[in-house]
């Protein structure tokens, strides 16, 4: 009844009734009232389709070009095949970049068109807040005002209870109008959130294009690699081919025999080894981590040959240190690994450094754990490049002539 009371001398009185009821109105004129805003949001909302519908395309393009790679990894194993093979991959990944790109500019929209919507919904709370705060000061006020004052300024019943009907409907609206700020407080809340999460995948589309453009320079790479040391000729691929199937056999006998002639030498200059502790130091520094593990699936030249080794990147003309002590067997160059180095070691271990740039420890000698033996290479197209993807050093460990994973005898990254 208190309220009620207040309420009617609030809406009797001339001054006070004319000072609140407009701000509803204008409150409900100004909400309906911003078409600028609401045209920049359409415009966004439009591009956002756009965008939308140019990532369906680019899904259909990468989809076909993914078809025809499983076509050409089940065909002929030929040089031509290879290429083929290469080129689409090449172009699957292209289009891959275009579509992490495409997928960044749409979250951007989304997120400035969040942005507006957030700026709406903030206008809107504070006009609110104004309304409500009017209504509790008038209020205030008319506190101090009579019934009797108020009844003495009407000049009929009629009129004073027409008041306080229009009290009535007033009340109301300042009802709705507090159950609408609560309605908006929460859409504020969510389109927040929404831009908080959008940012979040900007940041996750934007490693993803970083990875893809890596993937794209490693094909490129490869692609560089195969053509330059087959000349793009058939029968140096085939010859590369049996070179590839011997490796592995010719690898293992040389390790069993150097390792039975030179064994008491060979114990003494790698003692942990010697007694079994098979710990190897990292051959150079990984702080780039590792860019094709052992037996990688993703490897490549996957289909030439699986992958025996761990592949370190490094800048060119990096110093190659031995990761244990041992006899230097011989620096070649063959087609898979360029220019590489194998070390015997106790224990049944060698180990292999390939696609080196320059050789360094002499063959038919002995180097400490540490040692440098080397310098790295395997820039495609280069001398003693041999197959690569790029700058990086070839890391294989053999334990009974048999590759295993050299991440097993490795200090943790």
């Amino acid at each position: 009844m208190r309220l009620r009371r207040i309420l009617a001398i609030v809406l009797l009185s001339p001054l006070t009734f004319g000072a609140v009821f407009p701000v509803v109105a204008q409150v409900a004129h100004e909400d309906d009232g911003d078409v600028a805003i609401k045209e920049t949001v359409d415009d966004l909302n439009e591009a956002v389709k756009d965008k939308r519908g140019r990532i369906k395309e680019l899904d259909t393009l990468i989809g076909g070009y993914r078809s025809r790679i499983k076509e050409q990894e089940a065909s002929q194993l030929t040089l031509e095949n290879e290429v083929a093979l290469l080129d689409n991959r090449i172009r699957e990944k292209e289009l891959d970049i275009q579509r992490a790109k495409t997928e960044i500019e749409t979250l951007n929209l989304e997120i400035e068109q969040l942005g507006q919507e957030i700026a709406i919904q903030e206008d809107r709370i504070a006009k609110h807040k104004d309304l409500i705060a009017e209504f509790v000061r008038r209020t205030h006020q008319s506190d101090e005002v009579s019934t009797m004052d108020v009844l003495l300024t009407r000049p009929s019943l009629s009129s004073f209870f027409n008041r306080i009907d229009e009290m009535e409907r007033l009340q109301k609206e300042l009802g709705v109008s507090i159950e609408k700020l609560k309605g908006v407080k929460d859409s504020l809340d969510n389109a927040k959130r929404l831009r908080d999460q959008h940012r979040a995948d900007v940041t996750e589309q934007e490693n993803k294009l970083r990875d893809e453009q890596m993937e794209l320079e490693l094909q490129r790479n490869t692609k560089t690699s195969l053509v330059s040391e087959t000349a793009q000729s058939q029968e140096e691929f085939q010859r590369i081919l049996y070179e590839l199937k011997q490796q592995q056999q010719i690898t293992s006998g040389d390790i069993s025999r150097l390792e039975e002639e030179l064994k008491d030498t060979l114990d003494s200059v790698d003692e942990s080894l010697a007694r079994g502790d098979i710990l190897l130091n990292w051959p150079l520094n990984p702080a780039k981590g590792i860019s094709a593990s052992f037996h990688d699936p993703s490897y490549p030249f996957r289909r030439l040959f699986e992958h025996p080794g761990t592949d370190i990147p490094a800048p060119v003309g990096t110093a190659v240190k031995a990761a244990a002590g041992g006899y230097v067997a011989w620096n070649k160059t063959g087609k898979q690994y360029g220019n590489y180095t194998m070390i015997v070691h106790p224990g049944g271990i060698a180990t292999i450094y390939a696609h080196l740039s320059k050789f360094v420890a002499k063959a038919d000698t002995y180097v400490d754990r540490g040692d440098v033996i080397g310098l790295s290479g395997g820039r495609p197209g280069d001398q003693g490049a041999g197959l690569s993807t790029g700058p990086h050093l070839h890391f294989e460990v053999r334990q009974n002539g048999i590759p295993v994973n050299a991440e097993n005898f490795l200090p943790g990254l």
